[in-house]
């Protein structure tokens, strides 16, 4: 039984949604709770990432991953307009109004954290606990790592923002180029191919508009998001709510003052390293994730909250 049977099972439905001119993929289950967890996944990936946090949380919430413009089974528009993290933000937040939700917790890995971020910022009454996995402030990457250091570990966001070539590069070679991202920590590529998850990660990237899409998503970073960032930390606006940081430590966090980077642009930050872990944290140790999770989102979920 594969792993999208196992969740049905668990009464995780697949649902459309028209918003903010996009048309967005999204996965549900535990509409039986009045708190609702929302999930946005990283790159290069889509919701299937979280597969192993839902049997738990759906037992305490009512949870949505959603995949984000440009991945999965989301609309993928052309060109670098829509995937700053402003408008995907905004995407999220059209798809709570439909579904009439005032108050979640937010949970982002990698670029969906980038887009949690931004949207709590953006929505700060909307969001009632922020928790953020294995990123730094995006400002700070561009802005204060060393030439070396962004070489080995950050070396595609740079190739990435270059117009046109990297698509000529991965053209006819998706798969190369997908699994060259993923052997950042080898192990998991051979239990997502064991798991069959890596082949729904495959043809996802290959679709249509796929792998092109996650580079637009990096360029309007590079174009839109930083100087929107830059000027939030010059004007000292913070995230308010509290922020739950995760971290692999051996990922590209590792030997950072991950705390203190983000006390600098959030008010109420507390987290820890997840230990024998790289980038991919919620596939690669989801149960130590849930022993953070889980009573970080007890302690901020109240009573009548929807």
């Amino acid at each position: 039984m594969n792993d999208w049977q196992n969740l049905q099972q668990a009464g995780l439905t697949k649902q459309y949604a028209a918003v903010n001119d996009v048309r967005l993929h999204y996965v549900e289950a535990g509409k039986q709770h009045h708190q609702t967890v929302v999930l946005l996944h990283g790159f290069p990936q889509n919701w299937l990432m979280w597969r192993y946090l839902f049997p738990e949380l759906i037992k305490r919430y009512h949870v949505i991953a959603v995949d984000l413009r440009g991945y999965g089974d989301s609309e993928k528009p052309k060109g670098i307009n829509g995937y700053d993290k402003g408008t995907m933000a905004r995407d999220i937040y059209e798809l709570l109004t439909s579904m009439q939700l005032k108050k979640i917790a937010l949970i982002g890995h990698d670029r969906g954290a980038r887009v949690a971020r931004r949207f709590a910022l953006d929505y700060p009454d909307t969001v009632a606990a922020l928790s953020l996995i294995d990123i730094l402030p995006l400002e700070l990457i561009y802005d204060q790592l060393s030439v070396s250091e962004a070489a080995r570990k950050y070396w595609h966001w740079t190739f990435q923002l270059v117009p046109d070539l990297p698509e000529a590069l991965i053209e006819g070679r998706e798969e190369v180029y997908l699994q060259f991202l993923f052997n950042r920590s080898p192990a998991l590529v051979a239990q997502l191919k064991k798991e069959g998850v890596w082949q729904e990660y495959l043809r996802a990237w290959k679709e249509p508009g796929g792998y092109q899409a996650a580079l637009n998503d990096y360029r309007a970073t590079y174009e839109v998001d930083l100087p929107k960032y830059r000027a939030d930390r010059q004007a000292q606006r913070k995230l308010t709510q509290p922020c739950l940081l995760l971290w692999g430590d051996h990922g590209n966090l590792a030997g950072h003052p991950v705390l203190d980077y983000w006390k600098e642009v959030a008010t109420t930050v507390s987290g820890k390293a997840i230990a024998d872990c790289g980038h991919y944290v919620p596939e690669e140790q989801p149960e130590a994730v849930l022993q953070e999770l889980l009573p970080f989102l007890q302690n901020f979920f109240h009573e009548g909250e929807s």
